[in-house]
């Protein structure tokens, strides 16, 4: 039975899950018999959209003729990756419950998964992560510290935390954890924000969940985050459109002789004003929902270049055991955009994850901002983001970057080369400030400007810092 598969990508941020791609890595040691290998290449030849025939597959153990295939997306699964595999399309971990974050140097907890063990444990965000049992943690990397923190079920981790200048310490037993496919909240002024993280079996029933709570508290303009999103099953992506789109389609399914399969919806539209965040790790049935939003003009994309994985796979399972996920075809958009190996182009393109959230608001009608910066974390009216460069603190002076401090004044920002200063501009007022004054840092190729300069030119601006942690407000 045709699943619709995508692959679920290396989120950026999300470091808490065992598996955080749909690839498993090595495959489980197994014993290839003759008729499994049999089975195999006869479900190749007979489904895979590349047409392989005999010759090419003839004679080859099950790796090699899935490698023949040059196809990254059709894999062998034994039973022991199955199990793997299915865990992270369902975004099911064992852990304890925490997203981390990093900045300078230090793991932070940047969020605390409700219900965890982590939050029964009494773990904070802002936590700064120092030991796992006897070893340490301070100079690690985020990999490091996440294989510190797996193990299997029930097992006990020992974990150490600055708090404020204080050590913690927290026994937490690791149980498994679903990381939930949609949250949502109200973030200011009628904005809902919705953010789906994969499109696991449930995905569309979460999503409808969320939406009737936001619009159940007066949304009246909502942003949907598919960012970092890597697909999952058509038919959540297919619900989901069809909250927005009355009569369509999803996408044209071209199979491996040319035929179109079109995904037909037949829903419904919504009468508030859409923007959907799109970027570099939006992939497969993400970009199934987002090319039909922007194709029948139910959406804003906002955002960078999304993935480009335009090929669906089968879920077929083995009679001699395992599963053989297999690509079987090739969708384009409802206009016939071509996805694969090019992706969606947003209607909007805007780099850096706190911009983006900040021109969806915006574009959604929002006006009243805060954005809080500090420990690997962004936060825009609640929503957070992983940047850890926005801000800095030199000599007892906050510094932020420029394309920060213009986004939240809602201003535009330049660099005058003639001038040798970067330049924000509002209204048809300039204000610059020159290298070499003191108050603009070059730091990693990003200029950054004292944070005391946007309340002196932008009134409607306010600057404040507490607890290591800068705060912009806009009125």
């Amino acid at each position: 039975m045709k699943k619709g598969l995508g692959t679920r990508l290396h989120r950026l941020w999300i470091t808490l899950f065992v598996l955080l791609a749909v690839a498993v890595g090595a495959p489980a040691a197994y014993a290839e018999t003759a008729a499994q290998n049999d089975e195999v290449r006869q479900l190749l030849e007979q489904y895979h959209l590349s047409k392989p025939d005999d010759s090419e597959l003839k004679d080859k153990p099950i790796p090699d003729m899935v490698n023949a295939l040059h196809d990254p997306w059709t894999e062998y699964f034994s039973p022991e990756d199955w199990s793997k595999f299915n865990d992270a399309l369902e975004q099911t971990f064992v852990g304890i419950g925490i997203v981390m974050s990093e900045d300078e140097g230090r793991i932070y907890v940047a969020q605390v998964l409700p219900g965890s063990p982590a939050e029964r444990a009494g773990l904070k965000e802002g936590d700064q992560l120092v030991g796992a049992g006897a070893v340490s943690l301070k100079g690690k990397k985020i990999s490091d510290v996440q294989s510190q923190l797996l193990g299997e079920p029930g097992t006990t981790l020992t974990l150490s935390v600055d708090r404020s200048g204080q050590t913690l310490k927290f026994k937490i037993v690791r149980e498994s954890i679903q990381y939930p496919a949609a949250t949502g909240r109200m973030m200011g002024d009628g904005v809902g924000y919705l953010q789906l993280s994969g499109f696991t079996s449930d995905a569309a029933a979460k999503f409808r969940q969320q939406l009737a709570q936001l619009e159940q508290s007066g949304m009246t303009s909502l942003i949907i985050d598919l960012r970092d999103n890597g697909g999952g099953y058509v038919d959540q992506a297919k619900e989901i459109a069809s909250l927005f789109i009355r009569d369509g389609v999803l996408a044209h399914m071209k199979d491996r002789d040319g035929v179109d399969h079109p995904i037909a919806i037949q829903g419904s539209e919504k009468p508030y004003p859409i923007r959907v965040l799109v970027n570099g790790y939006t992939a497969s049935a993400a970009e199934l929902l987002s090319g039909a939003l922007q194709d029948y003009k139910a959406a804003v994309l906002i955002g960078t270049q999304t993935y480009g994985k335009g090929v669906v796979q089968s879920l077929i399972p083995l009679s001699s055991g395992g599963v053989l996920k297999v690509t079987v075809e090739e969708y384009f958009t409802p206009n016939g955009r071509k996805v694969n190996q090019v992706g969606l182009t947003p209607d909007i393109r805007i780099a850096g994850a706190a911009e983006q959230l900040i021109a969806a608001y915006r574009g959604a009608g929002g006006r009243r901002l805060e954005l809080t910066s500090g420990k690997g974390v962004v936060t825009v009216n609640g929503v957070h983001s992983a940047e850890s460069s926005v801000a800095f603190q030199h000599s007892g002076v906050w510094y932020v970057q420029a394309r920060i401090a213009a986004a939240v004044a809602g201003a535009s920002v330049r660099y005058d080369a003639g001038r040798k200063a970067v330049v924000l501009s509002r209204d048809g007022t300039e204000h610059a400030v020159a290298a070499g004054d003191s108050r603009l840092k070059l730091l990693d190729g990003a200029n950054y400007i004292d944070a005391r300069l946007l309340t002196a030119w932008f009134p409607d601006v306010t600057c404040t810092a507490a607890g290591g942690k800068l705060t912009l407000r806009t009125e």
